[in-house]
């Protein structure tokens, strides 16, 4: 596992976020769902927030027309929350985007009422602000470098009109005001970065914990806990799309021989070289497995039962054909199947366990399949 020094290696400085583009688009895959469930919880709220607030603008505001048009605006960013709220599980591929024309929008709604009041009083809105801010930063959906930018942008929008109607001046109160604007927005932005390294700590935490609990430590193969969450996940795919799925079960023969002859390091060594040389033979989406001890087995998604006996046939050859020194000569017995109708998980391993150990009954370094 990667010591906090080398983990921290991997962010940037500046926005707390991955700096390998590839590792940042998995952690977005990964954290996918939480991030979409953790928005929608609070962004009705914050709508219905920004509603609720044209109760006492109804007994402190006196013209109609001001009023109606401030109700108008507040209704119509409830709306617009509503229709994030609903689509934004929808936008799973264009997530920033859509957060951030949502973001533009309530912007846009705020310098409207900002503008909307006849004598607005600047300490009041400047709370509205601090909380779009806050929910930039610390709620909704986006990079932080878009929530940078999308808070600069409101904050001097905000101080522009009020500037321009005269409610700011270079007063000292109104040099307070907006220090304190500039403090929430520093420590947002403080608040933002640390949890984008908390996040991408923990995920990469988690991977590596997910590694070490699927993958065999000596040959660097998948392990047996491994196959079968991926046999079930194919056989599933299998049947659903109506596709083939094929297996390859192997063991080394006289691999104790091997052992009590050269050691057991030697005999690890044999092990990662196979282990390597299977690998360089499958495709990139057939998957090797270290079944337990000498016994491997390679599942084959879309794969006939003939194309699976040929590729047996290639490992064996290629065997036949490397050098292991110092063992004299490397040969497997083979097991292969496909998937049957009424298949289980335990049912398709057994049929390859028992048609590997057929191969071995037959004199071993032979390939034996299952009759269709």
């Amino acid at each position: 596992m990667e010591t906090l020094k080398q983990t921290i290696k991997n962010f940037s400085n500046l926005t707390g976020e991955f700096k390998d583009s590839v590792l940042e688009y998995d952690f977005h895959s990964y954290m996918l769902q939480e991030t979409i469930s953790y928005s929608r919880r609070y962004i009705l709220t914050f709508g219905f927030l920004f509603l609720l607030f044209f109760i006492p603008d109804y007994f402190l505001i006196k013209d109609i027309n001001h009023l109606i048009i401030i109700f108008l605006i507040r209704i119509l960013f409830l709306l617009v929350s509503v229709l994030y709220y609903l689509h934004l599980p929808y936008m799973k591929s264009f997530l920033y985007l859509f957060s951030t024309i949502y973001e533009s929008i309530g912007i846009i709604f705020l310098w409207a009422l900002f503008i909307s009041y006849e004598q607005p009083n600047i300490v009041i809105h400047q709370q509205g602000l601090i909380v779009f801010i806050l929910a930039i930063f610390l709620i909704l959906p986006n990079s932080f470098v878009n929530k940078v930018f999308l808070s600069i942008f409101l904050t001097s929008g905000f101080f522009y009109i009020a500037a321009i109607r005269k409610i700011i001046s270079l007063s000292s109160s109104s040099a307070g005001l907006i220090t304190f604007t500039l403090v929430i927005f520093l420590f947002c932005a403080f608040a933002a970065r640390l949890i984008n390294q908390l996040q991408r700590a923990q995920f990469q935490n988690t991977r590596a914990l997910e590694r070490l609990s699927t993958t065999d430590t000596l040959t660097g193969s998948y392990n047996r806990m491994k196959y079968d969450q991926d046999l079930e996940k194919e056989i599933i795919r299998a049947r659903r799309y109506e596709l083939s799925l094929s297996g390859i079960m192997f063991d080394l023969d006289n691999f104790k021989e091997i052992n009590d002859e050269y050691g057991h390091l030697i005999g690890d060594q044999v092990l990662i070289k196979l282990s390597s040389l299977i690998k360089g033979i499958i495709r990139a989406n057939d998957q090797l497995y270290r079944w337990g001890g000498e016994e491997f087995i390679v599942l084959l998604p879309n794969t006939f039962q003939n194309t699976a006996i040929q590729l047996a046939k290639r490992i064996q050859n290629y065997l036949n054909n490397t050098d292991f020194s110092p063992v004299a000569k490397i040969t497997c017995s083979f097991g292969v199947t496909s998937l049957i109708e009424q298949d289980t998980v335990n049912s398709f391993t057994n049929r390859l366990d028992q048609l590997q150990y057929q191969a071995k009954k037959r004199g071993k370094n032979c390939i034996v399949s299952q009759q269709v």
